[in-house]
């Protein structure tokens, strides 16, 4: 997008967290230039400090403020870029634009008849006017998978949301085989956990359509190992891991070290026969 009125395309980018001081995922910008873009800086607020989702009072809050995950639209509808950022745990905040490139120093969340608006953890928003009413609608995917639609029932100007429909059941991180001994992608049928979305005519139709990228592990055999002799390797090497981790777990520094040191050597004997992959897939759901 344009973020700061230039004429040149910049690159929006959230974070998972800084490292210094306070957790909190700052969000980073690439600026573009005649001759490409610049390195990432961190982006400010009007008041020069940079911009951070803002956070609860409760033990555990600070997961509102990580994982930061930005998209920028004009929401208001007053000519200038706001950003709409997802988090942790799964609610959205508004950063309003003041022009230029400059944001609001505060945010405030977005809502469902006074309750903060969540698709559970890991909000990733996509705005468009789904419904064609002229404002725009929010989209998310989930950690938990699906897709889910909040429409605006406000105006241009003023959002106003919805309830979520759910448009795609989330799968769940076990859809694709992660709890059992599946091998190959032919059981993938449907969209698995870590959603994120995009919506889009993508035929030319007419008609929007979701793009729903997901994650998901895929195991095969390793080379030489025939199928069913994997399975039995593996289901040996998860009664392994289960007794492995029944056993208390050490305090002391030097037992924690040798702890991590078994354990990584039992989860590399299960490359002699079993290949694992994390990968994911981009499915496309066509519009009626």
């Amino acid at each position: 997008m344009e973020l700061n009125g230039d004429g040149h395309l910049d690159i929006l980018s959230g974070s998972y967290s800084r490292h210094e001081a306070e957790m909190a995922g700052l969000f980073q910008v690439l600026h573009g230039s005649k001759d490409g873009w610049k390195k990432p800086v961190a982006l400010n607020g009007s008041d020069g400090q940079p911009l951070i989702l803002p956070m609860g009072s409760g033990e555990g809050d600070i997961i509102d403020r990580i994982c930061t995950r930005p998209f920028a639209v004009d929401l208001d509808g007053d000519g200038k870029l706001d950003i709409v950022s997802g988090n942790f745990r799964g609610t959205f905040a508004w950063f309003r634009g003041e022009g230029g490139g400059k944001f609001a120093p505060v945010a405030t969340w977005l809502e469902v008849d006074g309750d903060k608006l969540s698709v559970g953890m890991h909000g990733d928003p996509f705005f468009v006017d789904y419904d064609k009413d002229g404002d725009f609608d929010l989209f998310s995917g989930s950690a938990e998978g699906g897709v889910f639609w909040f429409q605006n029932v406000g105006s241009k100007t003023a959002p106003k949301w919805k309830k979520g429909v759910t448009l795609l059941e989330a799968a769940g991180h076990g859809a694709h085989g992660a709890d059992a001994i599946q091998f190959g992608d032919a059981h993938c049928k449907v969209p698995s956990a870590d959603t994120r979305v995009w919506v889009d005519d993508v035929d030319g139709d007419g008609k929007l359509d979701l793009l729903v990228g997901d994650q998901v592990r895929l195991m095969h055999a390793a080379k030489g190992v025939d199928e069913k002799d994997a399975r039995s390797k593996y289901a040996a090497w998860s009664k392994q891991q289960q007794e492995f981790f029944k056993k208390p777990q050490p305090e002391d520094e030097a037992g924690q070290k040798a702890w991590q040191t078994e354990y990584e050597a039992l989860d590399k004997a299960k490359e002699a026969f079993l290949i694992e992959e994390a990968t994911g897939f981009v499915w496309l759901l066509r519009g009626k």
